[in-house]
């Protein structure tokens, strides 16, 4: 079977079938699985290229009463599995996020892409608060598609093929991409969310439509109280402008080499042009998703008629 990645090894399979890219190793997993978690601590869960770094940035900032002048680049790391690393042949020198988030002080925000079987069975039996950041499927596509198209990777390779459109969408249709798929990804947190677990699914969609309604249901959940002055500057501080600024600001102030964030942080919040993606692979995409889904609440509704 073809790939549409150029990377030699491009997934690696730990625990389980989900695919997971190359800089997160199976070292950062066995960490993730026996994770000790505190008091405050909070989980933000999505599929990647879902909003991800929006929503955190909505959650720092109820945590930090709307200021964001108290982050620091520690409240941006990435996933607890993940390896921040410039290089991938460095990913086992390094030491994923599940190690370096042990020095950071309280409350934290812990960001992962993984399904629920692989977190920590402390996540269930002490109820952490998890915040699911959910996104149409078709967007998310796009924007990993796009994502992945300007990393370089093993001495300035493309991650992904020339000419790799059509492919690429053959495998997220698939789960043939990192973490897998967006249907077992949404489907898992449904699942464990009917359970009862404490879990908020949170839609890119109604951040974009009513951020302040979305801050205030995101606050209530994690049982933290924003009066109207905190929530206008919440609002305020998590456009797309606002962020990239602040994420300057912040790079520079803490001396971080870093600053160019715009890969993370776009300039368009806005759903994704049917015409980027071809006629009959768009229906493939519906037919498989739309059954895959069709027994969920929230996911289901990408696809209703």
């Amino acid at each position: 079977m073809t790939s549409s990645f150029n990377v030699p090894v491009a997934f690696r399979r730990y625990k389980g079938p989900t695919p997971f890219p190359p800089n997160v190793t199976e070292a950062a997993l066995d960490a993730v699985e026996i994770f000790e978690y505190r008091d405050g601590d909070v989980i933000l869960s999505s599929f990647p290229k879902s909003g991800t770094h929006w929503v955190n940035e909505v959650i720092q900032l109820i945590l930090h009463d709307g200021d964001p002048t108290k982050l620091h680049h520690r409240h941006r790391r990435l996933g607890l599995e993940l390896t921040d690393v410039g290089d991938l042949s460095d990913v086992n020198k390094m030491k994923p996020s599940v190690v370096l988030v042990q020095d950071d002080p309280s409350p934290r925000v812990l960001k992962t892409h993984l399904l629920p079987s692989y977190l920590s069975k402390e996540t269930w039996t002490r109820r952490i608060p998890i915040v699911y950041m959910m996104r149409n499927p078709r967007d998310v596509f796009v924007s990993f598609h796009n994502f992945l198209s300007k990393l370089k990777t093993f001495n300035g390779k493309p991650m992904l093929k020339e000419n790799n459109f059509d492919k690429f969408l053959e495998d997220f249709i698939a789960g043939e991409v990192g973490f897998g798929s967006w249907c077992d990804h949404a489907t898992e947190f449904e699942k464990a969310a009917a359970k009862g677990e404490n879990i908020l699914f949170v839609t890119y969609e109604d951040m974009k439509k009513d951020m302040a309604t979305v801050v205030k249901s995101i606050a209530n959940h994690l049982g933290h109280e924003i009066n109207d002055e905190i929530l206008a500057k919440i609002v305020e501080n998590t456009t797309v402008d606002a962020m990239r600024r602040n994420y300057q600001e912040a790079a520079k102030a803490q001396d971080e080499l870093n600053a160019d964030l715009s890969i993370y942080v776009k300039t368009g919040v806005g759903d994704t042009k049917k015409k980027e993606i071809p006629e009959d692979k768009w229906k493939t995409l519906n037919e498989v998703f739309k059954e895959k889904v069709k027994d969920t609440v929230y996911a289901k509704r990408y696809f209703q008629d």
